[in-house]
Parts: structure tokens; sequence; C-alpha cells
């Protein structure tokens, strides 16, 4: 019989992902949620408290209950919250839908005092303004954000969509593209003209999957502790979009995150199940040695469908649910690792 932590979870889950979307039945889950797990402590091990109030302050906003939301925020960072940017920027944010501006930018000058080459503080303070109509303060908080994004080296991969919310707000007040627009697309082209090699997994055309018709597809992935060696041995795995960065293969957080856009991309197209296959160095490259086969990428997507074949228990289905482990194998709960914000290109990382 499921405990009490375990039909929350599915609950929650349920009511994030219903289709049409019904923010008064989750934010209603949610608050059961709260209450629950202040009274059960094997339902405040199970659910993130802090986590449960954030998504609860967001469902707020959507409602419109602006002091609910607050307090939601307030509690989110009582209970230990652990986010980028700093979690006052939440509040923040709330304020800014409340009309509530003054309040907000004693709240962002704070932050920005406090937290200056914080790359998320600017794109959450540039998409605040923009929400609100004042593109002009938008455009000063965004240019800002995308010049610290391209002097650093975009570690956190926020250029793309800080030029074009900075691109909206040029728009908005009447202003042509200028040398730090044309420099953030001159650095996405140079991230773009790398060298690739072949993919693990070759989409289909956007027009080829019937959206109504059921189709799987299973993605090879190195998982860490693998990945290091698995570069270094196969040239074309770290020259490929996945792992190429531009002073060589990205680090394991960066490739999973590239990995977890792969996925969304292909999911957007029709594929109604995907599944992904970690492929380790020793036995991929026995299987190959048996095959008579070079292992290259064809050789790892064929390994990561015979996986899948053959019923292996590593071969996990994607996506997981909000509170289960993460597929990259960090440990970390799928919402607070490659679910966050900043592998989806949203405006919070959490």
């Amino acid at each position: 019989m499921a405990s009490l932590a375990e039909r929350l979870e599915r609950e929650l889950h349920a009511a994030a992902t219903s289709n049409p979307r019904d923010s008064v039945r989750y934010a209603a889950v949610l608050e059961r949620a709260v209450r629950t797990c202040t009274n059960d402590p094997e339902a405040a091990e199970a659910l993130d408290l802090a986590d449960l109030y954030l998504d609860l302050a967001t469902e707020y906003q959507g409602l419109e209950r602006y002091e609910d939301a607050l307090a939601a925020a307030d509690s989110a960072v009582d209970a230990g919250l652990d986010m980028r940017p700093d979690p006052r920027c939440l509040r923040a944010e709330i304020l800014m839908r409340a009309d509530r501006v003054a309040e907000a930018e004693r709240i962002w000058a704070e932050v920005r005092a406090d937290t200056a080459e914080d790359v998320w503080l600017y794109n959450n303070a540039g998409l605040a303004y923009a929400y609100a109509g004042r593109h002009d303060v938008a455009l000063e908080w965004l240019t800002e954000g995308l010049q610290l994004a391209v002097r650093t080296g975009d570690p956190e991969q926020l250029v793309e969509q800080l030029a074009g919310l900075r691109q909206d707000s040029m728009d908005s007040v009447g202003r042509p593209a200028d040398a730090l627009q044309e420099q953030a697309w001159a650095f996405l082209d140079g991230q773009q003209d790398r060298p690739t090699g072949p993919q693990e997994t070759q989409p289909p055309p956007a027009d080829s999957c019937d959206p109504g018709a059921p189709a799987t597809m299973t993605l090879a992935w190195v998982p860490s502790g693998d990945y290091e060696e698995a570069v270094a041995l196969w040239p074309e795995l770290a020259e490929g979009d996945l792992a190429a960065g531009p002073d060589g293969p990205l680090p394991h957080a960066l490739y999973c995150r590239a990995f977890q856009r792969q996925l969304h991309e292909l999911s957007e197209r029709g594929i109604a199940t995907l599944a992904i296959a970690p492929v380790r160095v020793a036995p991929f490259t026995a299987w190959c040695a048996e095959q008579g086969r070079p292992p290259d990428s064809n050789a790892r997507a064929s390994y990561a469908d015979r996986l899948a074949a053959d019923s292996d228990p590593s071969v996990v289905t994607w996506p997981p649910g909000r509170n289960e482990p993460c597929w990259c194998g960090s440990r970390r709960k799928y919402k607070k690792c490659c679910a966050a914000p900043t592998s989806t290109k949203s405006g919070r990382q959490s």
C-alpha cells in the first residue's frame, strides 16, 4: 500500500502536468502537501518543503493572490530555499506583478549590491521589468547581464536568452540593434560553428512525427565516471554538439544540460516515449569487439537500442517525476537538477 507521501507525490505530479492547466487544483494540492509536511515526518523527508512553497508562490501569482504569493515566498526562504538568483528576488518578482514597483526596486538594488556577478539576477530583473511594460528599465538590466555573460564566456548558457529578451525590449522602445547585440550574435555563431561530429541520435525532421501515433526512441548517454575517459578515447564524441566546448570537452554537468535540451526538442517533435541508455566504456568496448564495430556514434546508438530491447535495468524513461532522482545520476531531485530552468532556458534556477 502506498504511503501518504507517495500518494501526495502522485497527486502533485498529476496536478502539475494536467492539460489544460488548473492552477486552483494545483494550489490546493500544494497547500495540502505543505500541511502534511508540518505534521508527518515521513512526508517532510520525502517532499521538499521549500520547493512546495516555491511552487505555491508561483501558482498564487497566476491566480493574482499576491499577498498569499508573498507569504509563500517568505516561507520558502525560511524553509531553506536554495536558488539563483538570490531568493530575495522571488519576493521582488511578485511585488512587480502586484504593481508594487518601488518596493521591488529596493530589493533589486540590495541584491545587486551583494551579487553583482550573478548573471541570473540581470536575467530575472529584466524579465520582471519587461513583463511590467517597463522596457526602458528592462534594457538596463538586460544590457548589463548580456555584457557579463559574453565577458565570462557564458557558463550559464544565457547569452541567447538575454540577447533575445534585450532585442524585444529594444523593439518595444524603438531602438535599433546595436554593437552589443551584434557581439552577442557573433558569440553565438562562434559557438554553433565549432567542429561537430556525428550525433548520438539523429532527430527526425520536425514534420516527420505524427503527434497522434506512439513512438519510442532510446538515446545513448555517457554517465559520470565514464565521460572523461570516453571523450579522451572517442574524438567524435568530444567534438560533437553535445560535448564540445570552446576550450575542449564540456564538463559532465554541461554535457547533461545539452542532453536535456535534446530530450526536450525530441519530445516537442512528437516522440511519445524517450528513454536514456547509459553507455559505459568497458562493456560498450567489449560489445563493439564482439560485433566487429568501431566505437563510434552509430555503434553507441545501436548499443543503446540493444540495452532497451533487453530491458536492461540501467535504461530509464524520461522524464522522471518532479521529486524523483534525476536521470543524470547526480542523486539530486530532477526538479533541482537537469529540470532546473537553467537547463531549459526559463527564468530561474532553483
